[in-house]
């Protein structure tokens, strides 16, 4: 007799116990029709090519300076030099095709098509519906926010460190569903794709935290602990004998002072809210402003105290519902978006530039897989009363009718290298943005406000005495 399912506390249904689970999973999310999976497939295939489209209208072959060193297979800056995987890469770029910025190009769309996939693939599971992996493989897809990572050569390593960063946790997944032999193989798979992700880009240093994550989603928080022990190993070894930040005036001790831990908490939460919100309005302005206007003093405790008042607020509501899944989501976010903070934060005066190089979504874009899950699930919410009736696909239309503003709204400089968009031969740095220079840390007291809100305003009325 096969094994009873272990409730789901993602979305009320089943999950299949191990081992076996693959294939009765894949039924469950995929509609178990053959039709269902082939309009999924033609469904992915469009958001490619309006992904291509976009990319294509807006990219320029106008190169930086550091996308002239890459191309030639050399690391530009020292805090490039462990970027092994993408040097790698532009090596055998350049050993087929010279120095060919065409080349590059495609290399980056194609590994942005494949992370994508990759994304559809584990929202499938982590988001428990088909729509939902879809849509979220849209806004990964198709975002003019992190355009510019694809435009811009020198953002290669970003773009496979995602990648890597989404075969790990596919991996992971793939082990806590396994038994045996092939759970620890996975589970070892997960691993060696995050270490070679640590050889990409700095930003997945923190990502072992969701092995944990998931794992206690999945009610595999033993599986989850052991990667997270290990991944974290892995990454201080990294640290210690390949990184050396500190070589390079990068003060770590920085992030123990108490105007670290008032710019940590004021960011973490309110820079995912911000970004959910300028994503669909980025295909109608310009949102630079708006995540400039959401990250400054006092606005970006505002926001976190908003999201710490919708959170005690549906608490209740949630707890026997889809809870995990919203906190698994927003674990995600701040997991993938703390290497940004402290990078902003310890390095105002070296790498942090204009504000137009740092909001621009260039190192965005892992921290996106997190929003396009988060945004993913919430379409797939308020579409599902919508589909029954009749005529519900002509709403359509409208994502297409914002992709083509998008398209008429942007032109190619809005997506080039730094030292092209401030002027082609200036020797001169662009002004710097540095949005923890005057912190107030009386803001912080905002959110706790709001929670001493909520906790009174949901307080039970007291039973008069007999």
């Amino acid at each position: 007799m096969a094994a009873a399912p272990k409730p789901n506390a993602v979305g009320g249904e089943p999950i299949p116990s191990p081992p076996g689970e693959r294939a009765r999973v894949r039924g469950d999310l995929g509609g178990g029709s053959p039709a269902f999976g082939r309009r999924s497939n033609l469904a992915l295939l469009a958001l490619v090519l309006l992904a291509l489209l976009l990319f294509l209208f807006k990219a320029n072959l106008q190169i930086a300076d550091d996308d002239a060193v890459w191309l030639q297979g050399r690391a530009p800056t020292v805090f490039d030099q462990y970027r092994h995987i993408p040097r790698l890469s532009f090596i055998t770029l350049n050993a087929l095709f010279g120095a060919s910025a065409p080349a590059a190009l495609a290399l980056i769309f194609a590994t942005h098509a494949l992370n994508g996939l990759l994304l559809y693939l584990l929202a499938r599971r982590w988001l428990a519906g088909e729509v939902a992996a879809l849509a979220a493989a849209g806004v990964l897809l198709v975002n003019p926010i992190t355009l510019n990572t694809l435009t811009w050569i020198s953002c290669l390593s970003y773009v496979q460190g995602t990648t890597l960063a989404l075969l790990a946790l596919l991996a992971f997944w793939r082990a806590s569903e396994e038994a045996g032999g092939r759970r620890l193989a996975w589970a070892a798979g997960a691993l060696a794709a995050y270490l070679a992700g640590l050889f990409c880009c700095h930003e997945l240093f923190f990502l072992p935290i969701l092995f944990l994550v998931l794992g206690w989603q999945r009610r595999e928080l033993r599986l989850g602990a052991a990667l997270l022990v290990l991944g974290l190993a892995l990454a201080g070894l990294v640290n210690a004998l390949v990184y050396q930040f500190g070589r390079y005036g990068v003060e770590a001790g920085r992030l123990l002072s108490l105007d670290f831990a008032l710019a940590y908490a004021s960011s973490a939460l309110s820079t995912g809210l911000a970004l959910a919100l300028a994503y669909p309005l980025s295909f109608f302005v310009r949102t630079v402003g708006l995540l400039q206007f959401l990250f400054a003093e006092p606005l970006r405790w505002i926001v976190t105290a908003a999201v710490v008042l919708v959170a005690a607020w549906g608490w209740g509501r949630w707890r026997r519902g889809p809870w995990r899944l919203a906190a698994s989501l927003v674990a995600a976010f701040v997991v993938l978006v703390t290497p940004y903070v402290i990078r902003l934060y310890l390095t105002p005066d070296t790498v942090n530039y204009h504000i137009s190089y740092v909001l621009s979504g260039r190192v965005f874009y892992l921290a996106f897989v997190a929003v396009a899950l988060a945004l993913g699930g919430a379409i797939a919410r308020l579409s599902r009363p919508l589909w029954p009736r009749r005529g519900a696909r002509a709403l359509l239309l409208l994502p297409l009718a914002a992709f083509l503003h998008a398209l008429w709204l942007y032109d190619r400089a809005d997506f080039l290298g730094l030292n092209v968009v401030h002027g082609a031969g200036s020797t001169a740095a662009p002004p710097r943005w540095n949005p923890y220079l005057h912190q107030h840390p009386a803001y912080a007291l905002l959110p706790l406000l709001a929670l001493v809100l909520v906790l009174l305003v949901r307080r039970p009325a007291s039973r008069p005495r007999p």
